[in-house]
């Protein structure tokens, strides 16, 4: 008799967990639930009619996430959820929400959520990077956790839940596709070229290019026209502004200083050392936040860095939209950037400016490096007629 009730009562809390509510050490009799208290004595409890609250229940919604992104549980479906069912210990009719109907939506959930993870690739060819695509992680909706936070939630009448998933390794890693010790990312470098003409985006587009895989070894000091080579109509280039001598004038790869720019930003965020650098001569909207761009002109002005790091660095460039990306890798080799600014300051109304910023470098060993790079610049130059037009 004392095992029957055991088992009766194992299955009396396992159904009222289902029903949001955790009662220890009582039992059920007749239409009400008594607790154990002191000395035999008896706190009767009223057990919870969740078919009492279905009203309510089919009338909430509920604004699910799962990292970042935001789903939402009509009323419509959590009604559809709920089932009738007959209580064992009662015998009276109630209704729960059935766990496989969630499960089931679940799972449909989990085919817009889930992500498979991406193996490493990188195809090395004469020095270069061919083929280089970095692993990433995966991601796995958690399904029975799921169910059960989404379950408390509706019956606590909460508006929003967090749902958890589970990060999937990928089978193949950088540090298993190189010898070079290219193993992270260790800075990136973006700028918007919005606005810009069809000639500039041209020249944006395959002066990037160029560097797009270019591996720079230990100790070795990259210059960006070394790579640039010659810029000309022969090589593809269009007409398009530049600035010459303080002026704007239209030449072959305008807007290549958009390359340059966004690279020196990548570099500086690797915490490279930066060898060469030069502002331009006045402010280019396209270089926002001013203070932060490098302009090279092939024979005359370079971008150069270092690098200093243990293992070879691979540079690897990318457009999104109107924005253009450069990204560094490396090996991990513990040190970390820190910018202060660009701030800009000494604004005069004919548009000419000062600017500047700070990068502190701390590397592994707990060492630090702080070094301030300055911008000066004159007021816009007029444009001047397109001589090869």
């Amino acid at each position: 008799m004392l095992a029957f009730l055991s088992k009766n009562f194992l299955m009396f809390i396992s159904r009222l967990s289902l029903a949001g509510i955790i009662v220890l050490g009582g039992f059920h009799l007749g239409s009400a639930f008594y607790v154990s208290g002191i000395a035999g004595e008896f706190e009767k409890v009223a057990v919870k009619s969740l078919a009492e609250e279905a009203d309510t229940l089919s009338a909430r919604g509920l604004d699910i996430y799962v990292q970042e992104e935001k789903m939402a549980i009509s009323p419509k479906m959590v009604k559809n959820w709920l089932e009738p069912y007959l209580r064992n210990y009662s015998d009276k009719e109630d209704v729960r929400i059935s766990p496989e109907k969630m499960e089931e939506y679940l799972t449909s959930m989990a085919l817009s959520v889930n992500i498979q993870p991406v193996n490493a690739k990188f195809i090395l060819i004469d020095g270069r990077a061919k083929e280089f695509i970095p692993s990433e992680y995966g991601r796995s909706l958690d399904i029975n956790a799921s169910k059960e936070l989404i379950l408390n939630a509706i019956i606590r009448g909460a508006k929003e839940v967090n749902l958890p998933v589970n990060l999937v390794e990928p089978a193949i890693t950088l540090e298993k596709v190189n010898e070079l010790g290219i193993t992270t990312l260790i800075g990136r470098g973006e700028s918007d070229f919005k606005g810009s003409p069809s000639s500039r985006i041209h020249n944006i587009r395959l002066g990037s290019a160029k560097f797009n895989g270019a591996i720079v070894k230990p100790d070795e000091t990259f210059s960006f026209n070394s790579i640039l080579g010659e810029v000309d109509e022969n090589n593809g280039y269009q007409s398009e502004l530049v600035i010459k001598k303080g002026k704007l004038v239209y030449e072959y790869g305008g807007g290549l200083c958009q390359v340059s720019t966004t690279l020196f930003r990548s570099a500086i965020m690797a915490g490279l050392p930066i060898v060469e650098r030069r502002p331009h001569s006045f402010p280019v909207r396209y270089y926002d936040p001013q203070g932060f761009d490098a302009t090279i002109y092939p024979g005359v002005v370079d971008l150069k860095f270092k690098n200093d790091t243990s293992n070879h660095i691979l540079i690897q460039s990318r457009i999104e939209g109107s924005k253009l990306v450069f990204d560094i890798y490396g090996p991990d080799g513990g040190r970390k950037v820190v910018l202060n600014g660009p701030y800009q300051y000494d604004q005069e109304t004919n548009g000419a400016m000062k600017a500047r910023f700070t990068r502190k470098i701390t590397f592994a060993d707990g060492s630090a490096k702080e070094e301030r790079f300055d911008s000066s610049y004159g007021a816009p130059a007029p444009l001047e007629k397109n001589p090869l037009e």
